[in-house]
C-alpha cells in the first residue's frame, strides 16, 4: 500500500476515478428521479434505466478501442463531451421546454460516452502499478469507487430533494465534476506497454491499429473495416473464454444481473412508496456502502476458495433482498439494501484480479469487454421487464423476485462440484490451467 501512495501515476488515475464516480452518482440519481417526477410511471423509469445501461451492449466495440487509442485523450474527450451533454437538461428547463423525452435522449448518449471511461481506467491500471500491487490497487480503486458512490448518491438525493436545487440543478453540479476530471486526466502519463497480436507499442503508450498493413497507420481504414476488426476482436475474446472457468462463473451472474436490472428500474417507485426522494438517495447510498464493505473485505478474503465464495455470497444476497422486500421499517430496509450488495462489491475486486492475473495482457481489453458485453445485456433488459412488471404488480414483488434469482444462483453453485472446487484468487497464477482449461460445469 505504501508503494501505491508514492506512485503519482496511480494517484492521479485514482483521483480522476473519484471525480468521475462522484459525477456519475449525481447524474444517475438526478436522471432517474427526474424521469420518475416528469412521467410518474415505472414503465418510464424502466425505459430510463434501460437507456442508462443499454450502451453496455456495445462493450465489444469499446474494448478494442481502448487497446488501440491513447488512454489520456480518450478520458479527456469523453469527459468534455459528457459535461456539455448534461448541461442540455438545465438549459431546456431554463427555456421552459424540458420534457421527459429530452431526458430519455440525453441518458443513452451520456452513457455511451461513459462506456469508454471505465474500461480505459481499468486498462491503464496494470500499466500504472506493478504485478505484486495489482490486487491491492484494484481493491483501492473499487473501495474508492464505492465510497464515493455511497457519499454522492446521498448528495444526489439531497440535491434532488432541495427545492432550491432539484433534479435539474443537480445536472449543473454534475457538469462541474466533468470539468475537474478533465484537469486531472490532462496530466496523466503512462509507461509504454509491449504490444501483442500485431499491435506495436507507440511512444504515447497506446498501440497502432491492429490489422493495418505494414507501413500503414490505419488512418485510411474504413468504418466498415474497423467495425469488422472490432467484431473479430470480440470473437477473439469469446474464443479465449471457451473452455475456461470464466464461462460457468459468468452464467449465474448474468441471471442475477437481469434481476438486479429489474430492481434498479423500480427503485424510485419503491423509495416513493416507503419515503420519497430522500429515501431514494439513501437507498442508493446503502447499496454503495454495502459494495464498499465488500471491496474492503475482499482484500483479506482472496484466500477463500472462489467457488465457495460464490456459493455463500449468492445465498446471503438472496436473504437480504427478501428482507428488504418484506420490511417496512426504514432502518431495516436500509440495512438490508446494504447487505444485499456486499458480496457483489467484493466479487468485483476478486473477479477483476482473477481475470487480470490469468488473461494475457495483449488480450485483456477484448476479453474483459466480451465478458462485460455478455453480462451487460442482461441488466438493461431486466430494467425494461422490471418497469413493466411493477406497473402491474407493484415494486415490492419485483424486489422479492431479485432475492429469488440469487437463490437460483446459490443452487447452481451448490449442485456443481467442479465450480465449488475453484481455487482461491490468491492461489491463481498467470495462465493457470485450473481456470484456462476448465472442463467442469453444473
Amino acid at each position: 500500500m505504501r508503494t501505491l501512495l508514492t506512485n503519482r501515476t496511480f494517484l492521479r488515475l485514482l483521483a480522476g476515478r473519484l471525480v468521475t464516480n462522484a459525477g456519475d452518482s449525481i447524474y444517475y440519481v438526478a436522471a432517474l428521479w427526474l424521469v420518475h417526477d416528469l412521467a410518474g410511471s415505472t414503465v418510464y423509469t424502466g425505459i430510463a434505466s434501460f437507456l442508462v445501461m443499454a450502451p453496455g451492449m456495445l462493450q465489444f466495440v469499446v474494448g478494442p478501442m481502448v487497446d488501440d487509442l491513447e488512454i489520456r485523450w480518450v478520458l479527456v474527450v469523453t469527459q468534455a463531451a459528457q459535461g456539455l451533454l448534461v448541461l442540455t437538461i438545465p438549459l431546456a428547463a431554463w427555456l421552459g421546454v424540458l420534457r421527459v423525452e429530452l431526458v430519455l435522449v440525453v441518458i443513452p448518449l451520456a452513457s455511451l460516452l461513459n462506456l469508454v471511461t471505465y474500461p480505459a481506467q481499468s486498462a491503464a491500471l496494470p500499466r500504472a502499478v506493478d504485478r505484486e500491487n495489482l490486487s491491492t490497487a484494484n481493491a483501492v480503486f473499487n473501495t474508492a469507487h464505492e465510497g464515493v458512490n455511497m457519499a454522492f448518491n446521498a448528495v444526489g438525493g439531497v440535491l434532488v430533494g432541495l427545492a432550491a436545487v432539484g433534479a435539474v440543478g443537480a445536472f449543473v453540479v454534475d457538469a462541474g465534476t466533468f470539468a475537474l476530471a478533465i484537469l486531472l486526466f490532462l496530466g496523466l502519463t503512462l509507461p509504454e506497454r509491449a504490444g501483442g497480436d500485431g499491435r506495436a507499442a507507440t511512444a504515447d503508450g497506446g498501440t497502432d491499429l491492429g490489422g493495418a498493413p505494414d507501413g500503414d497507420d490505419g488512418a485510411d481504414e474504413s468504418v466498415r473495416e474497423r467495425v469488422d476488426r472490432y467484431t473479430d476482436d470480440f470473437r477473439d475474446g469469446l474464443a479465449y473464454l471457451r473452455g475456461t472457468a470464466f464461462v460457468p462463473v459468468l452464467a449465474p451472474q448474468v441471471f442475477i444481473s437481469f434481476a438486479m436490472g429489474m430492481m434498479l428500474a423500480i427503485l424510485p417507485a419503491y423509495a416513493g412508496l416507503r419515503g420519497g426522494s430522500g429515501l431514494y438517495g439513501v437507498l442508493l447510498s446503502a447499496l454503495a456502502a454495502g459494495a464498499l464493505i465488500g471491496s474492503v473485505a475482499s482484500a483479506r478474503l482472496d484466500w477463500v476458495p472462489y467457488g465457495y465464495w460464490m456459493l455463500g455470497g449468492t445465498a446471503l444476497t438472496g436473504i437480504a433482498w427478501v428482507g428488504a422486500a418484506l420490511s417496512t421499517w426504514t432502518p431495516a430496509i436500509v440495512a438490508f439494501f446494504a447487505l444485499a450488495i456486499v458480496h457483489s462489491g467484493g466479487n468485483k475486486v476478486l473477479f477483476d484480479t482473477l481475470v487480470q492475473t490469468v488473461v494475457p495482457e495483449a488480450k485483456l481489453g477484448r476479453v474483459t469487454s466480451s465478458m462485460s458485453t455478455i453480462n451487460g445485456v442482461a441488466t438493461p433488459i431486466g430494467s425494461l421487464v422490471g418497469g413493466a412488471a411493477a406497473a402491474v404488480v407493484g415494486p415490492v414483488p419485483v424486489v422479492l423476485s431479485v432475492g429469488a434469482a440469487n437463490f437460483v444462483g446459490t443452487a447452481y453453485f451448490a449442485l456443481s462440484k467442479s465450480l465449488r472446487s475453484l481455487p482461491a484468487v490468491a492461489d491463481v497464477e498467470y495462465g493457470d490451467d485450473r481456470i484456462e482449461e476448465f472442463s467442469g460445469g453444473p
